[in-house]
């Protein structure tokens, strides 16, 4: 069973998501980001990065718990561990990858650097702009290339996130 410590963000939600796709069984604990579970003693115990999401595997490796935080590596994980959505075959298989981190290197950070800037009260032009538009080009290089990198959509899922400033994002999840 997995134990699934995330709360309703973007980033929160891939596991989810992930769990849902490949039919894990999970348990759901809510890290309220707001009021600061992710800094209490029990959480950092399991995260010492403070951050969501993080699993605990109770059937984990060599039938031991697993912990695990980061959702690439969470994502990754779960994908091996279960057989789905991860390609036999080497090329594909690294080319999945390769998407996966674009999303987590790029697009991911690029649009939380949006929504936060967006947000201050003291408007920095500069940093809105620079943390709009570099997302919406993550997205189209998305769209344009993933077609061409010739894999079955199978392999992959997309969450839209809710817009921010008014645009949607496309992130890659698996």
């Amino acid at each position: 069973m997995i134990q699934l410590y995330t709360w309703g963000t973007p980033n929160g939600k891939k596991v989810s998501i992930m769990l849902e796709e490949i039919g894990m069984a999970y348990e759901v604990h809510a890290i309220n980001i707001g009021q600061g579970d992710q800094l209490k003693p029990e959480y950092l115990a399991i995260n010492p990065n403070n951050k969501i999401p993080t699993i605990i595997d109770t059937d984990g490796p060599g039938g031991k718990p697993f912990k695990l935080f980061e959702s690439g590596a969470i994502l990754l994980y779960l994908a091996e561990k279960s057989g789905k959505l991860w390609p036999d075959d080497l090329s594909q298989r690294y080319t999945v990858i390769q998407w996966l981190m674009f999303q987590m290197g790029g697009v991911g950070p690029m649009f939380g650097q949006a929504n936060y800037f967006y947000r201050l009260e003291e408007k920095v032009p500069y940093a809105i702009e620079r943390f709009t538009k570099k997302p919406c080009g993550f997205t189209t290089c998305w769209i344009s290339n993933w077609a061409r990198a010739n894999i079955s959509p199978a392999l992959t899922r997309s969450l839209t996130s809710p817009p921010i400033h008014g645009f949607g994002a496309t992130m890659v999840i698996m």
